[in-house]
């Protein structure tokens, strides 16, 4: 469990996979295994990481409720998933009222929030400190914390670029907002010294990591979605690779580090804890075995 002065994040934590205000994604909803693992996350008080938003309303790829668009979630061999999502939300401020829904029902949801560095470093800064604005005014004293998405989980990004913008946007945030609980989502793109200099300026927490690069898993495959960017991997394939980056993280940081990806189960779960992880998130497992995960939740979490 990762201590703040104003909250906790649980042992445990579910990220994305209950939706942009950490209610559930329809049609998902429907199923009985999904409303227990809800019913779960409430009981328990589990930390829930909300899906990306972004300052503005951003359509993408993916919407659950357009058939037309669930190609863009994939199964591969070996028990992986590929997605490429591409960011489809509302904006922070329809978030943000999906968000306080979800606290009077009793459920922990942090918010997530995607810097659009591709308009410009000013710009997207400028954007993510109007959204903490909207956060703050419509949550209250329900929101003590706040998750920066820095990740790329569909193509290798402009690394160079990427670290100077998320540095200099998480040392904003931390100027104007000093009592904000801060977690930084990376990529296993990201060298190890952005990390570094992520707590060095005041950072709390790390997620890490996001899925990873279909070409990164798949070097000499062509991608189903190369399309749209070649799309993240998830599940099985990703998860040697998650291990090996977060083994060499934890050496480098000792700031609370939230470690994700390619869980499965239970075992993959002890792996992360025992390679020094504070705290452990998944997505996939709550969408293709929800039921499996609200034991998961009332164990580690009860």
């Amino acid at each position: 469990m990762i201590q703040a002065k104003n909250g906790r994040i649980s042992n445990i934590v579910i990220s994305t996979a209950l939706g942009l205000g950490g209610r559930g994604i329809f049609p998902y909803t429907l199923l009985p295994g999904y409303r227990r693992l809800l019913r779960a996350a409430r009981e328990t008080e589990s930390s829930i990481l909300a899906k990306s938003a972004t300052r503005h309303k951003r359509s993408g790829n993916f919407r659950a409720w357009n058939p037309l668009t669930w190609k863009y979630i994939r199964r591969l061999p070996g028990g992986g998933m590929l997605n490429a999502y591409g960011l489809t939300n509302p904006g922070a401020e329809a978030c943000a009222r999906e968000i306080q829904v979800g606290a009077t029902q009793g459920l922990q949801v942090i918010p997530n929030l995607y810097p659009e560095f591709a308009k410009g470093t000013v710009l997207a800064i400028n954007d993510t400190l109007a959204a903490v604005e909207i956060y703050r005014r419509i949550l209250g004293p329900d929101f003590w914390a706040l998750e920066l998405n820095f990740s790329c989980p569909n193509s290798e990004e402009a690394i160079r670029d990427n670290v100077a913008q998320g540095l200099k946007c998480s040392r904003d945030v931390k100027e104007k907002y000093p009592g904000l609980f801060l977690i930084a989502k990376i990529s296993i793109c990201h060298p190890h010294e952005f990390a570094q200099e992520l707590e060095s300026l005041g950072v709390q927490a790390l997620h890490a990591v996001n899925t990873i690069p279909f070409a990164m898993i798949y070097p000499q495959k062509r991608s189903p979605l190369a399309a749209v960017g070649g799309g993240g991997v998830a599940r099985r394939p990703a998860f040697a690779a998650a291990l090996q980056y977060n083994t060499e993280l934890r050496k480098k940081v000792s700031l609370p580090l939230i470690m994700g990806c390619g869980v499965r189960n239970r075992q993959d779960i002890e792996t992360y804890l025992d390679i020094g992880a504070d705290a452990v998130s998944f997505c996939t497992l709550a969408l293709r075995r929800p039921q499996e995960a609200a034991e998961i939740i009332l164990k580690f979490n009860g």
